[in-house]
């Protein structure tokens, strides 16, 4: 029986590996084609400007999931039931639809005005604060603790998948998306996305399916884990569960990967055709929700939490082709989250902190930096990396959205004094509330109510900017 189980073994390896070399292949293939379309910092940025508008939308959608999505949200309902199966999609998707709708066709109208690449350009231009443009393109760095945490994802579904001890795995996925990234930058950013977001789309249908056959006993167990959890980390109260995602929806579409993709399309009718293909993707993704209530019944109790989707695909895919077909569409979620969010921070401080002729190279070096921070952190994960990743996320988002509602939602010349005002409340208040409270997604609703407000207040004096005049615009 020994010799007998080992070749099994290695056969399900030789499967995942052979379908995993042809994806790595075909999205080196597609970002070495668009490296030929990379020479510039706006085209690092942005591509051509003129993206097709399927493209973009699949390429926003995949955004939105990511490797969290399909790796480690799953864990969270296999912890706390139906109140996590409801928290992480119905408020959620209804707070980034609004949101994006909101804000996108004002962005693009106002970017392409301003001729701004990423949104600290555009919000230094706004208030003509080349200070402001600064900061909050050295803010993106907050960005590197949602990077660990879809890299310790995708990690533990290598380590299982194709076997490979944890820290190669953590070493292998920086080095390829980084190194594919710094080639092509947006164009093999939506490229690779539209490939790997068509993948995801047909695994999240099958794993929400792998299931479906035991939907009366699901609805059983989670109907006993009542509306709330109160043990829960993230939603032990109904506010939790439906006024705190809806929330922070909203306020996540300010994110530099996501708002910027309105500045990928040419048109407002384009605009309108990601938004809605990219929300229609996500909540298609979600569906993958499910597999952490089939896991509750299936695995039993004492899985950890942020490994509990590796091990239920191990078992709910016994046959090798349909489990390595899985396993890469899931390593491809995590990768086209990456790559989105390196596109924007790596763009946003070659063209931001070294604006002219150096941007390009200087976007290409953030990457190695942020490819070594990564590593560092990743190989040595907090026990909730999820709550890790929120805590740096929400920072960003806190900081941001006041100087961004009102740059979009305020007519005329904008004080740059009351941005800088609402960013360090925002920011201050979310950290110092995430030593109180554990659920980051509160602490950063309390930060948003009192800071937001601050940013849309028009002082009495006429406005004036600190920024040094209008050299922001102009960069």
């Amino acid at each position: 029986m020994l010799r007998r189980s080992i070749p099994r073994k290695w056969e399900g390896l030789v499967v995942t590996w052979i379908f995993f070399s042809i994806y790595a292949v075909a999205t080196a293939a597609l970002a070495l084609a668009s490296s030929r379309q990379t020479s510039s910092a706006k085209d690092f940025a942005l591509g051509s400007g003129q993206m097709n508008p399927i493209i973009a939308g699949l390429a926003l959608g995949a955004c939105l999931a990511s490797s969290a999505t399909f790796v480690i949200v799953p864990g969270f309902v296999y912890a706390d039931g139906l109140p996590a199966l409801i928290g992480f999609t119905l408020p959620l998707v209804a707070g980034l639809g609004l949101g994006l709708f909101a804000l996108a066709f004002r962005f693009q109208a106002s970017g392409r005005e301003l001729g701004a690449l990423t949104i600290p350009h555009w919000i230094g231009a706004r208030y003509e604060s080349d200070l402001l443009r600064r900061g909050f393109a050295a803010l993106n760095v907050l960005n590197v603790a949602y990077l660990v945490l879809v890299t310790v994802g995708a990690a533990y579904v290598m380590e299982v998948a194709l076997g490979l001890p944890y820290s190669w795995a953590v070493l292998g996925i920086v080095t390829f998306v980084f190194g594919y990234t710094a080639l092509g930058g947006a164009t093999a950013h939506a490229w690779t996305n539209s490939m790997q977001g068509s993948v995801m789309l047909l695994v999240a249908l099958a794993i929400a399916a792998s299931g479906a056959s035991r939907l009366p006993e699901v609805a059983a167990d989670l109907s006993q884990t009542g509306w709330i959890a109160p043990e829960s980390v993230l939603f032990g109260s109904w506010w939790e569960v439906w006024i705190v995602p809806f929330v922070m929806g909203l306020a996540l579409t300010t994110q530099p990967h996501l708002l910027a993709k309105a500045l990928y399309v040419e048109k407002p009718r384009d605009v309108r055709i990601t938004l809605w293909i990219g929300l229609g993707a996500f909540a298609v993704y979600c569906t993958v929700l499910f597999a952490g209530a089939y896991a509750r019944l299936i695995l039993g109790p004492g899985v950890p939490q942020d490994q509990v989707m590796a091990q239920y695909i191990a078992v709910a895919f016994p046959w090798k082709t349909v489990a390595a077909v899985v396993s890469v569409a899931i390593l491809a979620a995590a990768m086209s989250t990456l790559d989105g969010l390196l596109v924007a921070i790596s763009a946003s401080v070659g063209n931001d902190l070294f604006p002219g002729p150096r941007s390009l190279w200087a976007s290409r070096l953030t990457l190695v930096a942020l490819g070594l921070a990564t590593i560092a952190l990743a190989l040595s994960p907090p026990r909730l990396v999820m709550i890790f990743g929120q805590i740096g996320v929400y920072g960003l988002v806190v900081a941001s959205a006041g100087p961004i509602l009102a740059g979009l939602f305020r007519k005329g010349p904008l004080d740059a004094r009351v941005a800088i005002a609402s960013a360090v409340l925002g920011l201050c208040l979310h950290l110092g509330f995430c030593v109180y409270l554990p659920n980051p997604g509160v602490a950063a609703l309390f930060a948003l109510t009192l800071s937001v407000p601050v940013a849309l207040v028009r002082p009495g004096l006429a406005a004036r900017r600190v920024g040094e005049s209008a050299e922001g615009r102009a960069a």
